[in-house]
């Protein structure tokens, strides 16, 4: 008696109460499947991300806090080593200030193999999140196209278009 009076007031609103319980139903089994499998996956894939990003984060502050720290220890090792010269400016004049430049460059170049490292390392990371992030925007695209056929093909052919989408979604993510 009740299915007859929603009937009849969706039909008063011009709706077909057949087709809008059919598209219904469809939604709430797509909304399932994302909710039970896309969702918890992409999640997942942007914590990672995430973490790692931070991870380049932090190791780039690092490598800048023992480029300050190596620059420090540099300038105190200069100022010693000038007053070790003035004290004994006639004998270690030259071997001071060779010893200042070599612990300068060696510092120097320390403080640039970190950058270099860490930069290197920064250029890795953004290059598999790019990667990851293709990755998800194919798999997000395919599950967009299928919405899309979804809405305008018969139930028959929805369902093995949703069968041969899921197979395809299952071996991409076998495979990455």
């Amino acid at each position: 008696m009740q299915t007859i009076i929603l009937a009849d007031l969706l039909g008063g609103f011009g709706v077909n109460a057949v087709a809008f319980l059919s598209q219904l139903v469809s939604f709430g089994i797509v909304f399932f499947i994302l909710w039970r499998w896309a969702f918890p996956a992409i999640l997942k894939t942007l914590n990672r991300r995430q973490a790692v990003i931070q991870e380049g984060v932090e190791n780039a502050e690092r490598a800048r806090r023992e480029l300050d720290e190596a620059t420090e220890r540099a300038e105190q090792i200069m100022r010693e080593a000038r007053r070790h010269a003035q004290e004994t400016f006639e004998q270690a004049a030259k071997g001071a200030e060779a010893e200042a430049n070599r612990i300068i460059e060696e510092a120097h170049a320390h403080a640039d193999q970190v950058a270099q490292q860490q930069i290197a390392r920064i250029q890795q990371e953004a290059a598999r999140a790019r990667a990851e992030l293709n990755r998800l925007v194919v798999n997000l695209s395919i599950t967009a196209a299928s919405k899309v056929i979804s809405k305008s093909v018969d139930s028959n052919t929805t369902a093995a278009l949703w069968k041969s989408s899921l197979a395809l979604t299952k071996q991409r993510n076998s495979n990455a």
